[in-house]
């Protein structure tokens, strides 16, 4: 069986030429108080995704969630792993696109040889009907970590692709890095703080998520599943 990524630059060959230059939404600046203030200077928006179709199928409601893999195998990645793979499934719960099945590395082992698994890998011919007799998905997501950076500036990578089990075609993906040290970046991650995250602090420091890798890592993943198909 042809690999994801083989099969992608077949059917859309227009977009398939800027997949190599992935690793494959906020208008805001900072401002001297701790207030947030819009700016139409600041403006960041994902660019490197792919959307089939604007609406899920009404089929496709349950999906299967592989265990999160790396670009390298470091220390360093794997404590991304570690800090952002709960995060990823806390995200997805609250997109609401579908039902999410969590596979864990040793069901993954059991039922395809291996413990993890990328969209760009030659997968075993069986591997869809395999997931699809054992989880009752009708989606699969390849999640990946291209970019593990905690340390200042904080920089976090996605590569994340859904595939539909039955025609094996891929529904979105997403292949994005977000660093801290973009000003366009930095000032999104800002108004999200604002508008998603709870402090106990009379006065809210708005830099505080770029110098935190989970809380910026919860801004990647929002921006990144807010592009994907609406249910």
């Amino acid at each position: 069986m042809k690999a994801l990524l083989d099969l992608w630059r077949a059917s859309r060959p227009e977009l398939a030429r800027l997949w190599p230059c992935l690793g494959v939404v906020g208008l805001f600046c900072a401002c001297d108080t701790p207030a947030i203030k819009l700016s139409k200077q600041a403006h960041y928006k994902p660019s490197n995704i792919y959307c089939m179709s604007p609406a899920l199928d009404p089929e496709f409601r349950r999906v299967a969630i592989l265990p999160m893999t790396t670009l390298q195998p470091t220390e360093a990645f794997q404590a991304g792993v570690d800090s952002l793979q709960p995060l990823l499934h806390a995200e997805l719960e609250k997109a609401k696109r579908f039902e999410m099945i969590v596979v864990t590395p040793e069901q993954l082992q059991n039922w395809t040889g291996q413990r993890v698994w990328r969209a760009d890998e030659q997968l075993p011919p069986d591997f869809f009907d395999r997931l699809r007799e054992e989880t009752g998905c009708q989606g699969v997501l390849f999640d990946q970590l291209t970019r593990y950076q905690p340390y200042q500036p904080v920089a976090v990578g996605w590569k994340l692709t859904l595939v539909s089990n039955k025609e094996h075609q891929i529904y979105w993906a997403a292949d994005e890095v977000f660093d801290a040290g973009d000003d366009g970046v930095a000032n999104a991650a800002r108004s999200y703080e604002s508008g998603h995250v709870i402090t106990q602090s009379p006065i809210p420091d708005p830099n505080a998520i770029l110098s935190s890798p989970s809380r910026f890592g919860q801004f990647t993943l929002h921006e990144l599943l807010t592009t994907m198909p609406q249910r």
